[in-house]
């Protein structure tokens, strides 16, 4: 029988039988994750199978109207300028002046990537399939990359922003505070002695066998956080906001400069799930971080600050999944996550590993290692980086 004289039924078998056993097993352990971004977007199925697409996409003509910072500024100058064609929207700002800057704003949703969840992602043979068995009916399977790419990879490629990679288990802790590291991958001398009881966890983290024995970069900070105080950055952000001008004087990263790389990112569907680059993150108590299934376009000049903030595009991207304690994930430095505030006093272990694809290290909030000199292709900056 052809398969153009196959029912859609026959067609949803031979894909079924297509899929290994072990495929089976280790698609249904992701699926027993909590719900993601990709499901509480929309609650429907058939948004949930419309992604990727970009924050325009999905929300069409429902646009919210939101955003009072950055260019706000300009337009409210503008207006107190008798000189400025503004000053005739004066005593309009909060009508006339915050509608011009709600369009504003939302130019950003083109460039807003809601993306899948990982547990939804599978390969048959060479291509990815988004899986679902929400009707009780196992696999239904849609076509997500119509071709022989089975990597998600950059704003235009990318189709996961993160991924969870277990639990893992943090040492005693002794009040150790270190910020981007450097050290040697899979080499537990090149780690100072404090630090060598984070080596199991570090080696949990599933890297590229290719990065072992490259420079990769350590954070750890213990301490006890109070009630309703963050440990780590609040405010949505993304690590790497794009291309760093290296002027002191600039207040944000600039176009055709010099492209800022924080780990980069790479999920990969070769035989398992593959991480090339990217960032590991952990810690020990849970609903203090939240990570969104999104990926934010960096290129475009002016849609993060010169620290990746990106608060402003917190309506373009849908809820977010809070990770719970001892919980490991991998996400891409255009990944926007953020701190949260504990909801009791305790004391709280943080954990990240970022692989060894940077180009900027910031002297003045970072960690020297005398075992490990940074590689010579890495740009040292004075200065902080939230400066």
């Amino acid at each position: 029988m052809s398969n153009n004289q196959l029912s859609n039924d026959q067609r949803a078998r031979r894909r079924r039988r297509a899929i290994s056993p072990s495929q089976r097993r280790a698609h249904r352990m992701r699926l027993s994750a909590p719900a993601s971004v990709g499901e509480r977007f929309d609650s429907t199925q058939s948004k949930l199978e419309a992604l990727p697409a970009t924050a325009e996409e999905i929300l069409q003509d429902k646009l919210e109207k939101y955003g009072w910072e950055g260019s706000l500024g300009v337009l409210f100058a503008g207006t107190r300028d008798p000189q400025s064609p503004l000053a005739a929207l004066r005593e309009h700002e909060t009508t006339i002046v915050k509608e011009i800057y709600s369009y504003i704003t939302n130019r950003w949703a083109g460039h807003v990537k809601n993306t899948i969840p990982a547990a939804f992602v599978g390969r048959v043979r060479d291509q990815i399939y988004q899986f679902s068995d929400r009707r009780g009916r196992g696999f239904s399977m849609r076509l997500v990359v119509d071709d022989s790419r089975i990597a998600s990879g950059g704003f235009d490629d990318g189709f996961v922003s993160f991924a969870r990679c277990g639990r893992v288990e943090f040492p005693e802790p002794a009040e150790r505070n270190v910020n981007m590291m450097p050290f040697i991958l899979g080499d537990k001398d090149s780690l100072p002695s404090h630090l060598q009881c984070y080596f199991p966890l570090i080696e949990q983290c599933p890297t590229m066998k290719s990065d072992k024995g490259k420079v990769a970069y350590l954070t750890v900070h213990e301490s006890h956080v109070n009630a309703g105080k963050a440990q780590r950055r609040e405010g949505l952000h993304i690590e790497s906001p794009g291309t760093f001008s290296g002027n002191t004087n600039t207040s944000s990263f600039a176009p055709a400069e010099e492209t800022l790389g924080w780990g980069r990112g790479l999920f990969s569907l070769r035989g398992s799930d593959t991480y090339e680059g990217g960032i590991f993150m952990a810690s020990s108590m849970g609903n203090t971080s939240e990570v969104w299934d999104a990926l934010v376009d960096n290129r475009m000049t002016g849609i993060v600050d010169r620290h990746g903030g990106c608060e402003h595009l917190r309506a373009l991207i849908g809820e977010g999944t809070k990770l719970e304690a001892g919980e490991l994930i991998w996400m891409t430095d255009c990944t926007p996550h953020k701190a949260l505030p504990q909801k009791e006093s305790g004391y709280r272990q943080f954990f990240r590993l970022v692989t060894p694809c940077i180009t900027h290290w910031f002297a003045d909030h970072s960690t020297e290692n005398p075992k490990v000199p940074l590689p010579p292709s890495v740009t040292v900056v004075q200065g902080s980086k939230f400066t």
